[in-house]
């Protein structure tokens, strides 16, 4: 028991470690998260954690427009991946967060059709959904918006479409609802509207959920946080949340008539800019 408690601590606190690092980087205060980093990665050399806190600092430093550091954080991720096959969360957060960040570099740098090939050479070698969401993700942000959307319904042609990407889990999705409501109220019949998602294998006090009992769960949660939005179909769809790389949510995607993605957007958005996207 006493072995179970510490490990659950370690765990806790290497979480803490990497929210801490997320919460500087969001502040733009690169200096502060890279010492935590460092600190953390003094005594836990090599780890799956320490992968993942290099590689928020390389999607940090790429944010704040330092290139240079942005390759520096990702060569010192790739090297600790190179040796570390451990699979946990941590490891998964590291794999991803690199293969983004890298391609992110390129592109940022003119090299965007280097950045397509790495994220196309590197999502047939992904293995969870994590990682492959991801990995689309930032393939869709860089060539989605103008061509045809995927998994997409031909009966929807003839009006524009809005699909509201979210997960059961989500707080910010839950935030997006009344954004959703307003353009539904707003255009009524004359747009689709549409609220995807999936299953995560995770339901409060449940360990190893069925399928059903997660269905069941977001369903419930559906009823109680979703209110303002009942009447949209909300399809449980594994494929349609990975082809639109749905690692963030919500992510908000705007379809045109034809069928073109207008606009991918993997943050929550308030009605207006979503009603400027619609045509």
């Amino acid at each position: 028991m006493r072995l179970i408690v510490l490990l659950t601590l370690a765990a806790t606190l290497q979480a803490a470690v990497i929210a801490d690092i997320r919460a500087k980087l969001s502040a733009g205060d690169l200096l502060s998260a890279d010492a935590l980093a460092a600190d953390f990665c003094a005594a836990n050399p090599a780890s799956t954690e320490c992968a993942a806190a290099l590689s928020w600092l390389a999607r940090g430093a790429q944010m704040l427009g330092q290139p240079q550091s942005t390759a520096n954080y990702i060569a010192a991720t790739k090297k600790i991946l190179a040796t570390n096959p451990k699979e946990d969360p941590f490891l998964r957060t590291a794999i991803g967060a690199t293969i983004e960040t890298e391609a992110r570099l390129l592109a940022s740098s003119g090299k965007l059709d280097q950045a397509i090939r790495l994220l196309r050479n590197e999502l047939p070698k992904a293995t969870t959904f994590p990682v492959k969401a991801r990995i689309q993700k930032t393939l869709n942000i860089l060539t989605l918006e103008g061509k045809p959307a995927p998994n997409y319904d031909p009966a929807l042609k003839g009006k524009p479409t809005v699909l509201f990407l979210w997960a059961h889990w989500c707080g910010d999705c839950k935030a997006q609802v009344q954004a959703i409501a307003e353009v539904a109220a707003k255009h009524g019949a004359s747009i689709h509207i549409i609220a995807p998602t999936t299953r995560y294998e995770s339901v409060p006090n449940i360990e190893n959920p069925t399928e059903q009992q997660e269905n069941d769960h977001i369903e419930k949660v559906w009823g109680e946080s979703y209110q303002a939005i009942q009447k949209i179909p909300h399809p449980v769809d594994p494929k349609m949340m990975l082809d639109y790389g749905v690692s963030s949510t919500p992510t908000i995607v705007v379809i045109d008539a034809k069928g073109i993605v207008r606009a991918y957007r993997t943050s929550r958005m308030s009605a207006a800019q979503i009603e400027k996207l619609i045509h």
